[in-house]
């Protein structure tokens, strides 16, 4: 547990850190300096005692931090506690004269919900009868499948409902915004799970002038995009005064006992070392599928075939052989989660040369699986807070013969094989006290949402 409290302070320190804006900016950002100065960021009032986040009915990486980030504020028992007006009495006796209205401190738990939603033909509504992939059943995740129609709304017209959308659907987040005669306006807040795959929806105006919106960010690379729109490149130490931008991160379920169970599943004859064999595992090198296809292509030319084939026929070469992450033609067609970890264990190497628009997943459960992960440096790969793999295994520069003669090295030789698992091990650890760092993220979430806003005055409706 020793290093665990380690992990959580040294996260901590990082959180403070990163709450300023670095001194320079990536040249990856697509930010632009503004025009004029940034507007002041100006949070609602009132406390949130409700979050919905909104979410699509699917089985991917997103939607599942997403029903992650519903469990933690459930499990972790936040709650509110404000000052209302008892609405039984009247503002003025008969003489017209002031009463003192009684005021009555209501404490509850802070709730969150998914909220599903359905995309189609450039407009969003919410799934009414969504039905929650069993994936997410581990998850304390309830969903409702109508907008809510109570609460109470402070004096700014802001109600205790806060909606949180992800980054690809900042387009719609005015859509919930007046809910027929309720006339009631959400709290909104932007969780950047990416930044590629909001492809410019929420542009640089909407940073200046949204000044009502809470920026959550998954990665170091989100962070940065981020920031440097909201203030530019010439008013970065302004940030704080200007926007609130909140370190978010997500985690890989049950990861402990992924990797507990991978050295278990690796071993030779049982054994209790935690050594992990190299003889154990029958596949070379994994790699996804749908990015950076015309990097690993080039290395795969360089073990003698033009195209890797799936993990049921791999093409026999006497050099290293190439297995997609997937099934069918190419590994073209997605399998199972279950799937892909079974495929992970069985490779001594995983590579991934794409872009990486955030803190990706599978680089991560291929640690936890034990395999070398090797990547480039592009998008959030580029920054030790969210990769923090060693330099040599990061290629900031792509050179396809010097990383095959790596991938040639690691998988022909056991020595060289056990060296380099070696060196994963600090980004093993950093993986698995993801879980953690995600709870203290929370916290300060609920202390900006919940805690600094309490003992305000409010109106039902």
């Amino acid at each position: 547990m020793s290093g665990f409290a380690s992990l959580l302070d040294q996260f901590k320190q990082t959180t403070q850190q990163t709450s300023r804006v670095p001194s320079s900016l990536s040249s990856s950002s697509t930010a632009r300096a503004p025009s004029k100065p940034t507007m002041t960021y100006t949070p609602p009032t009132i406390p949130v005692r409700r979050i919905l986040i909104a979410c699509p009915v699917l089985e991917t990486g997103g939607p599942e931090a997403l029903h992650q980030l519903c469990h933690v504020i459930n499990s972790g028992g936040y709650q509110y506690q404000v000052e209302e007006i008892n609405s039984n009495e009247s503002a003025v006796d008969e003489f017209g004269r002031e009463i003192k209205k009684d005021q009555v401190a209501k404490k509850g738990s802070v709730k969150a919900y998914m909220l599903y939603m359905n995309e189609r033909h450039g407009s969003i509504t919410v799934a009414e009868e969504a039905s929650r992939p069993p994936k997410y059943f581990q998850y304390v995740a309830p969903a409702v499948n109508a907008l809510p129609t109570d609460g109470i709304v402070g004096t700014d017209g802001y109600c205790s409902d806060l909606v949180i959308w992800p980054e690809i659907w900042t387009k719609y987040m005015d859509a919930l915004q007046r809910d027929g005669a309720l006339n009631k306006k959400y709290q909104i807040a932007i969780w950047w799970l990416s930044v590629d795959n909001n492809r410019g929806a929420f542009s640089p105006k909407d940073f200046q002038e949204r000044c009502d919106v809470l920026h959550l960010v998954q990665s170091y690379y989100a962070r940065r995009y981020v920031t440097s729109n909201i203030v530019g490149k010439k008013q970065q130490q302004v940030v704080n005064g200007q926007a609130k931008v909140l370190d978010l991160t997500e985690f890989i379920p049950h990861a402990n006992k992924f990797a507990a169970g991978n050295e278990a599943d690796t071993l030779e004859n049982g054994s209790s070392d935690e050594t992990i064999k190299q003889s154990t595992r029958d596949l070379d090198v994994v790699y996804n599928p749908l990015k950076g296809m015309h990097y690993t292509d080039e290395i795969i030319r360089r073990s003698g075939v033009k195209r890797a084939r799936n993990a049921d026929g791999v093409g026999v070469t006497s050099g290293v052989q190439f297995t997609p992450i997937g099934g069918g033609e190419g590994g073209k067609v997605r399998i199972s989660g279950e799937e892909v970890v079974a495929l992970l264990k069985r490779a001594k190497v995983y590579i991934d040369f794409g872009h990486h628009p955030g803190m990706d997943r599978l680089p991560r459960e291929a640690a936890l699986a034990s395999c070398v992960v090797l990547t480039n440096q592009e998008g959030a790969a580029k920054y030790q807070e969210d990769v923090p793999l060693p330099s040599d295994l990061k290629f900031e520069e792509f050179d396809a013969d010097k990383i095959y003669s790596l991938l040639r090295d690691i998988c022909a030789d056991s020595i060289k094989f056990d060296e380099y698992s070696g060196k994963m091990q600090t980004y093993k650890n950093w993986i698995l006290g993801q879980e953690l760092r995600m709870r203290v993220c929370v916290d300060r979430l609920i202390e900006e949402i919940v805690t600094t806003r309490c003992d305000k005055t409010y109106t039902d409706i």
